[in-house]
């Protein structure tokens, strides 16, 4: 008998020992679903604004690089690039690709939910 067996030997008696648990306290079981509808029902707020507070700092930390990525980029001396090089700096850039994202978040979110 190796190692591998004898832990699959303990993970199945232990899946068995859930399902009969499970059998026998149908109870408990509809009462651990009720609980669960109900929290899904009622939104944690907290874990929302964190995840969300979480994504901003993502967001500026992003943004921050994006402006160090544009700043180090080679323009051609012809060409649109050329044109919206002489025209917008490099935090400029970062912006507009941040508000194409947002955008694109913005339409595609509000269809998931």
């Amino acid at each position: 008998m190796t190692i591998e067996d004898a832990f699959d030997a303990r993970l199945k008696a232990a899946f068995a020992d859930a399902q009969d648990d499970y059998e026998t306290d149908r109870e408990s079981a509809d009462a651990f679903v009720k609980r669960v509808q109900n929290r899904i029902a009622r939104p944690d707020r907290r874990r929302i604004l964190i995840l969300g507070a979480a994504g901003s700092t993502g967001s500026a930390i992003a943004g921050t690089q994006l402006e160090t990525f544009f700043s180090g980029v080679n323009v051609p001396a012809d060409g649109v690039m050329a044109s919206i090089a002489a025209f917008a700096s490099p935090e400029t850039m970062a912006a507009g690709v941040l508000a194409i994202m947002i955008s694109g978040f913005a339409f595609i979110l509000p269809k998931r939910i």
